[in-house]
């Protein structure tokens, strides 16, 4: 006969064991010192007092202070410059640091690669045309697909035929916005993917944003009004992170209104000449009305933190030396202490008129745009967290 060790619980297993053989008997009792009641105050399963935090909650941060947060840019070996050229023609016996300049570089692509609390909007916009809208669009989608994670989206938002069809490759397709709205019913329910929108735009290859296109037909583009242009934008930001909208010229449009509603960032194309500053300046008036008519400091704020991005024009027809100088402290004094005021160089793969590949252009260009992207990137994160704070700045569908 196998005697069972009394080891602690055996009293348990025997008291089941025979409630097992008389099963309309009495359910056993719980040994005294295993039962445990939820009002009891030491049960691990009581409810703690209200405002009271759970007993055995960590506390403390103190073994957080034992870490230290440091900046791997500031650590990696030298890739420009001639700190990359000692290191190499050394073998790597002497390593010296990165320049300013390309620590600089690395901090700007690292603040492109920044996460958004949310999917974010940058408004392009510039009332006069032939000041670059479409090709600062280009070079920002471009450089935030080409550095960032995030889904990037170019559209274009001109209410009568844009150039964005012609600067991007079509890759064969002839879709367009107009199409999309179509399909909109379809592409608004619940198991709508990824695919069945890309369908509607077009991808840009290695710039690592996609297109999406306005339609050739004037007549077609007046569908879209502030209803069609928030429908759209509902479901193209449930697959991209940012969108890039390259607007027309009528600041009076309905899309183009809708658009400034609901954008974070306001990014303006300007050329050195007369008719370029002075359009650009009458549309920073007519917001800064718009926030007094209508109460509320948005647009008033859009234009104080906005980067305004100086674009060569064409070289044939600049302004002389003084000028420019004039114009561009003109330009200065609107941006103020807030917004940001960035110079793009001529590039003749930007000057052609026609499909820009982000592969031919200039590492000068190159570095330009990252400059402008790491300032609106900066410009989002600074202005999601504002709105929290503030629900005034938040738009329409906010």
């Amino acid at each position: 006969m196998t005697v069972e060790p009394d080891w602690p619980g055996t009293a348990r297993r025997r008291t089941a064991a025979v409630a097992a053989l008389k099963p309309f008997a009495e359910p056993p009792e719980k040994p005294p010192d295993e039962e445990r009641h939820f009002s009891d105050p030491q049960s691990p399963l009581s409810s703690p007092p209200p405002n009271q935090p759970p007993a055995g909650l960590v506390r403390g941060r103190r073994s957080a202070a034992v870490l230290k947060e440091e900046n791997v840019d500031q650590q990696l070996p030298a890739g420009d410059g001639w700190q990359r050229w000692a290191r190499t023609l050394t073998a790597g016996l002497w390593k010296p640091a990165a320049g300013k300049d390309e620590l600089e570089r690395r901090n700007d692509i690292s603040t492109i690669q920044r996460v958004f609390p949310r999917p974010m909007t940058v408004f392009v916009t510039q009332p006069l045309g032939g000041a670059g809208k479409t090709m600062v669009s280009v070079g920002i989608g471009s450089t935030f697909g080409i550095h960032s994670t995030l889904d990037t989206l170019v559209w274009d938002n001109n209410e009568t035929m844009g150039s964005l069809g012609i600067r991007t490759n079509s890759n064969g397709s002839r879709t367009t916005v107009c199409d999309l709205l179509e399909e909109l019913p379809n592409l608004q329910a619940e198991h709508t993917r990824k695919g069945d929108l890309s369908f509607y735009t077009r991808h840009q290859g290695n710039n690592r944003f996609a297109a999406l296109i306005s339609d050739e037909d004037p007549e077609r583009m007046k569908m879209i009004g502030n209803t069609e242009f928030n429908a759209i934008r509902t479901v193209v930001e449930r697959f991209y992170n940012i969108v890039v909208v390259d607007s027309g010229n009528n600041t009076r449009a309905a899309n183009w209104l809708a658009c400034l509603d609901e954008t974070d960032q306001l990014v303006i194309p300007v050329t050195l000449k007369q008719n370029s500053v002075a359009s650009m300046l009458r549309m920073i008036e007519q917001l800064e009305s718009m926030s007094d008519l209508e109460g509320t400091p948005r647009y008033e704020e859009l234009c104080r933190r906005a980067v305004i991005v100086i674009t060569p024009g064409s070289q044939r027809t600049q302004a002389d030396a003084k000028e420019r100088r004039r114009l561009r402290d003109l330009v200065a004094e609107a941006v103020g202490d807030r917004g940001h005021l960035l110079d793009i160089p001529f590039d003749p793969a930007l000057d052609t008129g026609a499909i820009i590949d982000w592969q031919l252009v200039s590492d000068e260009t190159r570095r330009a745009f990252e400059r402008v992207c790491a300032r609106i990137a900066e410009g989002l994160y600074a202005w999601a967290l504002d709105e929290k704070k503030n629900p005034a700045l938040k738009g329409t569908q906010g």
